[in-house]
C-alpha cells in the first residue's frame, strides 16, 4: 500500500484506511483488471492506422498518453506492491 493513502490524515483514520485497503483485495484486483484493459485499449487505438486520417492526430496521441499515464497512476495506488 502506498503511503499516499495515509499521508496527511490522523492516526485513527490511517488505521481505518489501512484496514479497508487490506479488506478490499477482491475489488482492487478486479479494478486492476478493468483499468489494465482500458489502458490497453487506448494503446491499440493510438496505434491504429485510421487515426492518421484525423487532422488533430497529435492531440489525440497526447490525449491517449495522458489517459494511459492516469490509468498507470491509479493502478499503482491500488496495487499490493
Amino acid at each position: 500500500m502506498k503511503t499516499a493513502w495515509t499521508t496527511g490524515v490522523g492516526k485513527e483514520l490511517a488505521v481505518d484506511i489501512t484496514q479497508n485497503f487490506k479488506e478490499s483485495l477482491v475489488m482492487r484486483r478486479r479494478l486492476l483488471e478493468l483499468l489494465e484493459k482500458k489502458a490497453a485499449t487506448s494503446v491499440r487505438m493510438s496505434h491504429s492506422k485510421d487515426a492518421y486520417d484525423n487532422p488533430n492526430w497529435a492531440y489525440l496521441q497526447a490525449d491517449h498518453r495522458g489517459y494511459e499515464r492516469a490509468m498507470s497512476e491509479i493502478i499503482s495506488l491500488i496495487s499490493d506492491e
